[in-house]
């Protein structure tokens, strides 16, 4: 079933997609004629509106991230658009349906959803509710599907403290939420005193600047003594051992991420053995919830209810165009970012 469907000519058709023939800084980010084979069963055609930036993405662009690129490399594990063609075995789904683009696979989805067209599985999908933006769901499923995974790795509930570094970032935004909706108190961190008041209008209860905060004090204050049920972090190198030191007895430190190292590959644990003295750390990825579709579905019927409840929002830092995606991956790179950044396909 096809509308409208792209010619194989990418240039003829218009279409496009950003690659990389060379590692390296955001300029070796190129745009180029994008050509897509026959589509295979199994899969849709999206023409992509909008697309979801992800840190990950700028590491993978440097042979920084856990799998290596094979040149030229492709980008995007998610964005939203409309179907314009869909295999004949595929079910559930109508040209013309507004579909948002979940990261099911690593380090992209399909084709890439960094392009203005994508062929990508149909497990990848989503149906756009009508009174949903392309925007808001393009920020939302990263975010929202990693902070999921890793609230449900050791459940927390009524009377359970957590710790969530890095409380501004997307993915820190929706472990603030959700851990609160499961009713833990949530303690989040920033480096600056200065984005103190932005966690707590997230909806963290306690807030600490780690620049200048006893980290360890403070939660043994907050916590009558006990400390942290679960801590999730993606900052790792020095925080790492003021978390564990504020983590309770038989409480865990899951890790999802480094960002004091540039090479994830390179990123290590420091942490005196006898500090981990029933506690536990280990490293979490979203593979373990996406690649179980059991897993996947009570995650997106979650995320889907949050959202309607108004206990779910992921914010948006800013919108720039398909084709500054170098400027894009120099933000990503800076790490100075109040929610999702996004790129609008015209």
């Amino acid at each position: 079933m096809t509308i409208d469907a792209p010619r194989a000519d990418g240039a003829a058709s218009g279409m496009r997609r950003v690659q990389f023939s060379q590692l390296g800084g955001p300029e070796v980010l190129e745009m180029v004629p994008l050509q897509l084979e026959a589509l295979p069963p199994g899969h849709v055609r999206v023409q992509i509106r909008t697309i979801g930036l992800n840190r990950f993405e700028a590491l993978f662009r440097r042979d920084h991230y856990v799998i290596a690129p094979t040149l030229p490399a492709t980008l995007g594990v998610e964005a939203a658009g409309s179907l314009i063609e869909i295999a004949s075995d595929v079910d559930g789904f109508q040209v013309g349906d507004r579909v948002a683009i979940l990261p099911i696979q690593s380090p992209t989805v399909g084709t890439g959803t960094y392009a203005t067209h994508a062929d990508v599985p149909v497990e990848a999908l989503v149906h756009i509710a009508d009174h949903r933006s392309d925007e808001e769901e393009a920020a939302t499923w990263m975010a929202g599907l990693q902070a999921y995974t890793l609230a449900t790795k050791v459940p927390v509930s009524a009377g359970d403290t957590v710790i969530v570094t890095a409380g501004t970032s997307s993915v820190g935004t929706a472990l603030i939420q959700i851990a609160h909706d499961l009713g833990a108190t949530v303690i989040a961190t920033t480096r600056t005193a200065a984005r103190k008041s932005e966690l707590v209008a997230l909806g963290a209860d306690h807030a600490i600047a780690t620049d200048n905060e006893d980290l360890a004090g403070m939660v043994a204050t907050i916590t009558g003594g006990r400390g942290a049920t679960v801590v999730y972090d993606t900052v790792g190198g020095p925080l790492l051992s003021a978390l564990v030191d504020a983590t309770a007895q038989f409480g865990h430190v899951l890790c999802y991420g480094a960002q004091t190292s540039p090479d994830i590959r390179a990123a290590r644990v420091d942490v005196p053995l006898v500090a981990l003295d029933r506690k536990s750390i280990s490293f979490v990825d979203l593979f373990e919830l996406v690649e179980f579709p059991d897993r996947l579905a009570a995650a997106k019927s979650y995320i889907i209810d949050a959202r309607e409840r108004g206990a779910l929002t992921i914010g948006i830092d800013r919108v720039l165009a398909f084709d500054d995606v170098q400027e894009a991956h120099r933000i990503l790179e800076s790490g100075r970012l109040a929610g999702k950044l996004l790129l609008s396909v015209t």
